[in-house]
């Protein structure tokens, strides 16, 4: 089975829809899929940056072009899957690749985060959120099959743990570092703040500062690193799930980096930055799995230090934390997906 992506990470939009579409990928290539990826050069420079990077890349040259070039490529490639990913694609858009794939019976995936991009046009819907099955994806999307909720969560194959890991990850006291990472861009340089203050807050405390591949201000970061004894500074980190295990606390961007804070039990404060992150993240806080702090209409840095040592130092908090997700982590999703695509694909004969 081939199965091509259609999704962008870079600097300007971040890099979330870009990994979670790698983490499926991944999953595709050990069940022996062809796997590809169509975006433009933006991407593709990150991409480049992925040691763990799966698929050929096919770059996309022509904005106004794009559905002809997706056409011949799906013809030429006899693709049986493509799977969209991100809000940049409007309606038209979607509705114009929905008949080009429906000529020639390639299944169409739509990857979803709060059902308010209009009509997606799918024949398939993921929403691997928590609070996917309130969204009334069956009043406005009532020919799709959708695959909705934690069952269909996507998780690179790091955040899947061992049973021996799992009885040491439920342990607080084998966490003891503090842990920032505010998605693949930051581009207001938050990260750098939140170290500075927290370092100074926690002199004692190992400090790590994670930054994606599209960071723009990794420089001055790193030099902040390594002038300052208890950060350390990872750019463009490929495996974070060690990272993770020894925190005791987690400062996480309001997107899908919560899933996999979740999978290893890891204590987290999301910063929500967006509008279409707050769903989530509130689903998160409201069933006990992380603390919510809803930033989009601005917050100074030493307010959100201030409400993260007062959760550093809540070990009651903190364990609760960790035995919410201990229970209801759920990491099988990349499975549950590719068989309910496989199932569908045949039901419909294409």
């Amino acid at each position: 089975m081939h199965i091509a992506f259609r999704v962008e990470g870079n600097s300007q939009i971040g890099l979330g829809h870009l990994m979670r579409c790698l983490a499926l990928a991944q999953h595709g290539v050990q069940k022996g899929y062809q796997i590809s990826f169509l975006m433009t050069s933006l991407s593709y420079e990150q991409a480049l940056n992925r040691s763990d990077w799966v698929g050929e890349v096919s770059l996309l040259e022509n904005a106004q072009n794009e559905l002809d070039e997706l056409e011949r490529f799906c013809l030429r490639n006899k693709v049986d899957v493509l799977i969209l990913d991100g809000y940049q694609f409007t309606c038209a858009y979607r509705c114009e690749l929905a008949k080009i794939l429906k000529a020639q019976s390639v299944l169409f995936v739509a990857i979803d985060d709060n059902n308010d991009l209009g009509r997606l046009y799918a024949d398939c819907i993921i929403n691997p959120n928590s609070h996917a099955s309130s969204l009334n994806y069956h009043q406005t999307e009532s020919y799709a099959h959708c695959c909705l909720g934690d069952s269909f969560r996507i998780l690179r194959g790091e955040f899947h743990l061992t049973p021996k890991q799992q009885s040491e990850a439920i342990r607080l006291d084998n966490r003891s570092a503090l842990t920032i990472i505010l998605g693949g861009a930051d581009t207001t340089n938050l990260s750098y703040e939140l170290a500075a203050k927290f370092s100074d807050a926690l002199p004692r405390i190992p400090i790590n500062v994670i930054t994606g591949g599209a960071f723009p201000h990794a420089t001055q970061l790193s030099k902040f690193a390594d002038e300052t004894i208890n950060v350390t500074h990872w750019h463009n980190a490929q495996q974070v799930s060690d990272i993770f295990l020894v925190s005791r606390l987690v400062i996480s961007a309001g997107g899908a980096t919560q899933y996999e804070l979740q999978a290893l039990y890891t204590p987290a404060m999301l910063l929500i930055v967006a509008d279409n992150q707050f769903q989530a993240c509130m689903q998160s806080h409201n069933t006990g799995k992380a603390v919510a702090l809803d930033t989009r209409n601005g917050m100074e840095s030493c307010d959100i230090v201030k409400q993260g040592l007062s959760l550093w130092h809540d070990e009651m908090k903190l364990k609760a934390i960790m035995n919410a997700n201990a229970t209801q982590a759920n990491i099988n999703g990349a499975d549950n997906i590719f068989s309910a695509v496989i199932k569908l694909k045949s039901s419909l004969g294409k």
